[in-house]
């Protein structure tokens, strides 16, 4: 029997990897400075700043750290719901405090007397300790060691790194950063400027009418530099920040961001509090933390790093969540470098991948995230009922919505929201959120309907918009692809339910009368029986695109397709043609259009993988769904720490230039096809039901879920299964 969860949680397992003794370091090239030995008359705190000394506090390991060596290049992101540092593992990072980018090209060097010249902090970053609650760099030097923790404080406008240094002898820390103060893509702010303002130790960044401002600074800096006040200029800003050994030794060196639209005077009071409630803004996000590990489920497994793969995913998953000024919360899609433009990765707000989370979501227990974000799409849903595709965090400060192409391009997001209230509702049994949402929801179905022209019971892309791809000869001539629609026949069935538990008959009686002409064309229209295998999309002119491609395994994993048909194209999604080591391409290999470096046409996606490795366990396919969850599973140590990125190449197991390192739907298909797959968990909370039928590998003895929730019940359940020449048993208590 499945006992219901009361215990606390077991620890999470720790990897590590061979570590440096020592600290990373962010480098300043070319400072102009002054001797260490000059410094002890800077020490003296100014009026405006008397709380703000640090003292130290443990910085405790998290125990689901990742430590490793410095890799030059690699991604290295901190991020919170209010700002993001995004940067690499020697420590160069640009500043963001949403909507705005505050800074490029921050880092630190560091300078001794018995060098002439500072020391880059890029040359002398050992190792980083990557933890939910705060990263860690770590400087390491002959004369010094300099510990660089980050972290985004809670509720905060900001940002706050504490340097923790150990030195025999007076040195400076040199910090240096070039100031951006600009909206994301495609927002604009012109006539920036910065000053360093010596009272309060801050540089101030503004503009023209003084509305946007920021700060960056620290109560032990001296400014070593001057730039006109008038404009930004080229030259890095530079603070230089005097170090006494005795004094280092107690507290913690500072260095705060902070930024809004907002007075001069409010963004420093957000400034202050950043430092000097330092201990509790960290004790905060230990708490986050630990609560966001301890209240989902986990898994105890043969395997401890896809239990601690799993830990990590539920941090990414919560890590989406932006909380915008101007917007409100809603997920982005995920964060990487924007370097000298404004576009971090794909850190705005996106419909489609936050549906496709949600997923993962409902079935880890992270309910109010996913209640969250599906009231945050429907709010910006278009008045014809299409919900947003994407939403800039500046879209308050542009015409977003009536000048630009993007918001509401992709025809697949609509039906992807209806499916995501659907799986959320099946999850948690919310009826008040299904009532809530359901004028919008309404409005969606309506939408639907009007994209759907040929009398099929499929939407189509010619009507609707985008689907599976965006770019490339695979999509010449489509009207509609069997991406499109196996998520358009997902939503549908969902329907029939969601009308009948809102009482919508009008809805009921329309659904009910589509949905098998719906099923029947996907099940038939897109069949090629030459070839044994489903083609990728219908044609304008009425023909087919047959080219064996990833994308009906959408329709595997939702359970749209005839058993037989679908275990066919199964059998040649599991081929080389499509599965490789590190996951599934997009294209089979095989193709006359295949590129192994195209973004549509034969890259490796962590997101088109899950799908695939779905679709396998939704047709008992274990032995071809373990592998490639397995492989999106190994992304999460052998890149950015933690985290996942967003396409690969199709020949290497190597992240393309421009890949986003920490995409959260990459994420996120680890996590359904190991729940929903491997554990084999269906929650049917409005029937007080739920559905368990594990798939483990044929070696594993057994494995422990815990806090598997449906509605109000929380289970823990283990499994056991003993292998014979005939045969072998499972059971499941």
């Amino acid at each position: 029997m499945c006992s219901e969860s009361k215990e606390a949680p077991a620890a999470r397992i720790r990897r590590t990897r061979p570590a440096l003794t020592g600290f990373l370091a962010l480098v300043g090239l070319g400072t102009v400075v002054l001797p260490a030995t000059a410094q002890t008359d800077r020490t003296a705190m100014p009026a405006a700043l008397a709380d703000a000394r640090v003292p130290r506090f443990s910085i405790q390991d998290s125990p689901i750290q990742l430590t490793g060596p410095v890799r030059p290049g690699e991604y290295l992101g901190v991020v919170g719901p209010t700002a993001a540092w995004l940067g690499t593992e020697t420590g160069a990072a640009e500043v963001w405090v949403h909507p705005i980018k505050v800074a490029n090209d921050f880092r630190l060097s560091f300078n001794t007397p018995q060098y002439g010249a500072p020391v880059r902090g890029d040359d002398v970053a050992r190792t980083v300790d990557v933890r939910p609650e705060a990263t860690t760099i770590t400087y390491s030097h002959a004369a010094f060691q300099v510990k660089q923790h980050i972290l985004v404080p809670d509720g905060q406008t900001g940002m706050l790194i504490l340097l923790e240094v150990d030195t025999p002898e007076p040195m400076e820390v040199i910090a240096e950063f070039q100031p951006v103060l600009n909206y994301m893509w495609p927002g604009s702010i012109g006539g920036q400027y910065a000053f360093w303002d010596a009272e309060r130790r801050v540089f101030v960044l503004s503009e023209s009418l003084q509305t946007r401002n920021a700060m960056v600074g620290s109560p032990w800096a001296v400014n070593s530099v001057e730039h006109p006040a008038h404009q930004l200029g080229d030259a890095p800003r530079t603070m230089v920040l005097p170090v006494d050994p005795d004094r280092a030794r107690e507290e913690f060196i500072p260095i705060a961001v902070a930024a809004g639209t907002a007075s001069r005077e409010e963004v420093f009071d957000a400034y202050r509090s950043i430092i000097s409630d330092a201990e509790q803004h960290y004790s905060r996000r230990v708490a986050w933390a630990n609560e966001a590990l301890s209240s989902t489920a986990s898994i105890s497994t043969p395997d401890p790093e896809l239990d601690l793969a799993l830990e990590w995913a539920k941090i990414n998953l919560e890590e989406q969540r932006v909380c915008n000024p101007d917007l409100g919360c809603g997920f982005v899609a995920g964060w990487g470098l924007s370097r000298q433009g404004t576009r971090p990765g794909f850190g705005w707000f996106f419909g489609g991948d936050a549906a496709i989370n949600t997923f993962a979501m409902d079935v880890l227990g992270q309910w109010d995230l996913v209640a969250e974000e599906l009231a945050f799409l429907a709010r910006y849903q278009r008045e014809d009922g299409k919900i947003t595709h994407e939403v800039s965090q500046a879209a308050a400060h542009v015409d977003w919505f009536n000048a630009y192409p993007y918001p509401y391009y992709h025809a697949d997001t609509t039906p992807y929201w209806m499916r995501a209230l659907y799986e959320y509702w099946q999850a948690s049994g919310d009826d008040g959120l299904v009532r809530e949402l359901w004028p919008a929801y309404a409005k969606a179905w309506a939408w639907c309907l009007s994209a759907e022209t040929d009398g099929d019971g499929i939407i189509e892309n010619t009507v609707g918009g985008y689907g599976a791809i965006e770019v490339g000869d695979l999509g010449e001539a489509l009207h509609q692809d069997i991406y499109l629609a196996a998520v358009w026949v997902a939503a549908l069935e969902g329907t029939l339910e969601l009308a009948e538990a809102a009482g919508d008959e009008r809805i009921l009686a329309q659904a009910s009368a589509l949905v098998d002409r719906a099923r029947t064309t996907l099940n038939e229209r897109y069949w090629r029986p030459e070839q044994g295998q489903h083609a990728f999309g219908i044609l304008a002119g009425g023909g087919t695109n047959e080219n064996l491609t990833a994308w009906p395994a959408t329709a595997a994993a939702f359970g749209l397709l005839q058993p037989d048909r679908a275990r066919e194209t199964l059998r040649k999604l599991a081929s080389d043609q499509v599965s490789s080591d590190w996951g599934a391409h997009m294209l089979a290999t095989g193709s006359p259009l295949y590129d192994p470096l195209h973004y549509n046409n034969g890259t490796v996606w962590p997101f088109v993988t899950g799908f695939v490795s779905w679709g396998q366990y939704r047709y008992r396919r274990p032995w071809a769904g373990y592998h490639l969850m397995d492989a999106v599973k190994q992304m999460t140590f052998d890149w950015s720490l933690g985290r996942h990125g967003e396409l690969f190449s199709g020949t290497f197991y190597q992240p393309l230039d421009q890949t986003v390192p920490h995409q959260f739907f990459a994420t996120s298909m680890l996590v359904t096809p190991l729940l929903r797959g491997l554990v084999g968990w269906e929650p049917h909370a409005p029937r007080g039901e739920a559905e368990l039928s594990p798939q483990l590998p044929a070696d594993w003895p057994g494995m422990r879920v815990e806090r598997l929730r449906t509605g109000r019940t929380s289970l823990n359940v283990d499994v056991r299964q003993e292998q014979a020449a005939g045969g072998g048993t499972q059971t499941i208590s």
